[in-house]
């Protein structure tokens, strides 16, 4: 029989017994956060270092693997437009388990399901703001995943969310330096340099394509350069979705473009034309057109086509519209005239009474004579395009001649024509192009 002394020691031995076994467990569990807490500082540092997403995707699931002891980590992307989830990154790489893994993990996005969702497999939301990027998730057979585990899991998964969208703008600002260094290459003629940043921007100039140039529309008191750069992106916005494949350079001042064609014909160029002619209105701009070009080589005329066409425009559409170099007539040999420049004659002055008393009038006679112009003096011809009675044409004419002491019976029409169409080319206020 033990006596009370034996008891005694038992119970005194067994207390400094537990008390060891309860500091080699707390020095254990802490030995193992700050063994998580080195980890999860070394892959912090490792992403911050990271400016690539295919870097980072090595980077996380590597690392997030090691973090958690785990036989496998993943990285899915959302892709917004197929409503499903990709396979970005995974380490092993060839631990993908294929669509069943895809649905099962989109089903938990949905319900915004994270943690140790069933035995073995523990998820995370790669999420910025309000934006869902994707899902992490580490899976360990024969394991359960604790609260621990998924805290850290957590930890990763938003600095890897953040480090996805720093790469994304990183990647975005090097695309958009590259094409506009390929369009600072095109305008200037250096065909070797083009071609070289066309590469890099994944570009063809081979392809048919026709270079836009966009401007606002004139407008009275309105500042030129004032809420420029929020228009532009909303058109480059719009532009892009009628033209996924289009490459755009947006400056203080203009917004360029290069649209590729399916074709190298004029009914191409004319259903783009038609296509910019909508939301040119919309937003009073212009958008002008160059011919259709191949390579790099005639870059340069082509652009300047695309400027001389939208720069034209402010005159013709003022309201906003869609303007192509081909059907510009006259128009192009005149564009590079300065009005100072121009012979001050006759038939000049009596242009500019006639713009004048449009102007004071709010009168339509100047659209009218250049019409009955460019029909080679046929009034039938002349009431077709601008949809009015012929006896109303006639009417205008006869306006037209009291206005300027013109006898449009007499006069050297092509004279007229050139000094009517280069003052209205300069008549816009405010254009300094």
């Amino acid at each position: 029989e033990f006596d009370d002394g034996v008891v005694n020691f038992l119970v005194h031995t067994a207390s400094l017994v537990a008390g060891a076994i309860e500091n080699a467990k707390l020095y254990e569990g802490t030995r193992r956060r700050v063994d998580a807490l080195t980890t999860l500082t070394q892959l912090s540092q490792a992403l911050a270092a990271v400016t690539l997403r295919e870097d980072l995707y090595d980077a996380v699931t590597r690392g997030a693997r090691q973090l958690l002891g785990a036989d496998a980590c993943q990285i899915w992307r959302v892709d917004p437009d197929a409503d499903e989830l990709n396979l970005a990154g995974a380490d092993p790489p060839d631990a993908g388990d294929g669509p069943g893994r895809a649905s099962q993990l989109l089903d938990l996005m949905r319900r915004e399901r994270t943690g140790a969702v069933e035995d073995g497999l523990l998820v995370a939301s790669l999420a910025v703001a309000d934006e869902q990027l994707g899902i992490l998730c580490c899976i360990a057979r024969g394991r359960e995943f604790d609260d621990e585990d998924a805290e850290l899991l957590r930890a990763v998964a938003h600095q890897t969310a953040v480090g996805l969208k720093k790469a994304e703008l990183i990647e975005r600002l090097t695309a958009e330096n590259i094409v506009k260094d390929m369009f600072e290459a095109l305008a200037a003629g250096s065909v070797e340099a083009a071609e070289t940043k066309a590469a890099e921007a994944r570009c063809d100039l081979t392809r048919p394509h026709v270079f836009l140039h966009v401007v606002r529309a004139p407008s009275e008191g309105e500042v030129p350069s004032r809420g420029w750069l929020e228009l532009a992106a909303r058109l480059e916005g719009r532009l892009r979705r009628l033209y996924p494949r289009a490459f755009f350079d947006s400056r203080h001042d203009c917004l360029r473009a290069i649209a590729p064609l399916p074709t190298a014909g004029a009914a191409a160029v004319e259903r783009l034309r038609q296509a910019c002619e909508e939301l040119a209105a919309d937003d009073r701009v212009v958008v002008g057109l160059s011919d259709v070009d191949r390579g790099a080589a005639s870059a340069r005329r082509r652009m300047r086509e695309a400027a001389d066409a939208a720069r034209i425009g402010r005159s013709l559409v003022a309201e906003g519209g869609a303007v192509s170099y081909e059907g510009l007539g006259a128009y192009k040999y005149l564009v590079h005239l300065e009005l100072d420049d121009a012979p001050h004659d006759r038939y000049r002055q009596s242009v500019e009474e006639l713009i004048e008393y449009d102007r004071r009038r709010g009168a339509r006679l100047v659209e009218t004579l250049e019409r009955f112009l460019a029909d080679r003096g046929s009034v039938a011809a002349s009431a077709r395009a601008l949809y009015i009675h012929p006896n109303t044409v006639r009417q205008r004419l006869e306006r037209i001649e009291r206005v300027t002491g013109l006898d449009l019976d007499q006069e050297d029409l092509l004279s007229l024509e050139l000094a009517l169409k280069l003052a209205r080319l300069h008549a816009v206020r405010g254009d300094r192009e």
